[in-house]
């Protein structure tokens, strides 16, 4: 992937509005994907969040979210919806076998290395 559409993704998950990115998002993984990266507890919340009128997710939150977001983007653009997902539901050696939808939670930035690695062809330990 060149790094032109890799600084796009990056800028589009810092710029988007947070209403649009969850409801791209929740449209690509599925509810449930996003409300565990996000990190809540509530499966109804991502799709709250994309309604106009819906509640704001917390600085916390919207930051997983983008962090999912540029995530999702990068392997999905790459490698297509069913590689990306089974990727970031997969044990990944490059984060201590870890789930990298789990890192997302937990805001690893490592997630973004590892993502950019699969698609790179790097990916050996």
């Amino acid at each position: 992937m060149e790094d032109a559409t890799r600084d796009q993704i990056r800028q589009n998950a810092s710029r988007m509005d947070i209403r649009d990115l969850v409801r791209e998002l929740t449209r690509s993984v599925g509810a449930t994907v996003v409300q565990t990266m996000a990190g809540v507890e509530d499966r109804t919340l991502p799709r709250g969040w994309a309604k106009p009128d819906g509640p704001d997710p917390g600085p916390v939150t919207e930051a997983r979210l983008r962090l999912g977001y540029r995530v999702w983007k990068t392997l999905e653009m790459a490698e297509g919806r069913n590689v990306a997902l089974a990727w970031l539901m997969g044990a990944n050696p490059r984060l201590g076998d870890d789930l990298p939808v789990l890192c997302i939670q937990q805001q690893n930035r490592e997630v973004v290395g590892a993502a950019e690695a699969f698609i790179d062809d790097t990916y050996a330990v």
